[in-house]
């Protein structure tokens, strides 16, 4: 019995650390910034990478230099204000040029070093949905309610010395 709770409190353990190195990662993800260790983490909300990329998949990306970028690589970048995670499709004297896996089209312009956010690294399917749910007021009045049916759980159960002694 004492190994099994062992091998529950590690996988509590690295489960909480995930999610604190994704949270942290989500949290400096803002453009301008520069991440944390120079990762960046968004929520895809749009098709335009389908199948590959999914609406709700999380992907974290980092900020190689914009030199090392290469065709066929995914890139995240600020257009008009928005982020767009595509594709490139060639590299010119101009820029990158770029295109959704799930669009006909390539798209207008070129990506230049200042619009670059990164290249992606990681994707975690479905993870977006989480992210976007914690960051709902009503997700902290989950979490409370959580930990204290956690709390009265260990009140009404608490351990013994003979399963202290094992």
């Amino acid at each position: 019995m004492k190994i099994v709770k062992t091998i529950g409190t590690f996988i509590a353990v690295i489960v909480v650390f995930i999610f604190v190195a994704i949270a942290g990662i989500s949290f400096f993800s803002a453009p301008e910034s520069s991440g944390l260790f120079g990762y960046k983490g968004y929520t895809v909300v749009s098709g335009s990478m389908e199948p590959k990329i999914a609406v709700g998949d999380f992907i974290i990306v980092k900020m190689d230099p914009f030199d090392n970028v290469n065709k066929k690589d995914i890139i995240t970048f600020q257009y008009n204000q928005e982020l767009v995670t595509h594709r490139v499709v060639d590299r010119t004297a101009d820029g990158l040029v770029t295109k959704g896996d799930a669009n006909n089209i390539q798209d207008q312009g070129f990506v230049i070093a200042e619009s670059y956010i990164g290249t992606q690294k990681i994707l975690i399917p479905y993870f977006g949905y989480v992210i976007t749910f914690l960051q709902k007021p009503i997700a902290f009045a989950v979490i409370i309610a959580l930990m204290g049916i956690y709390l009265i759980y260990l009140y009404l159960n608490p351990t013994t010395k003979d399963e202290i002694v094992e």
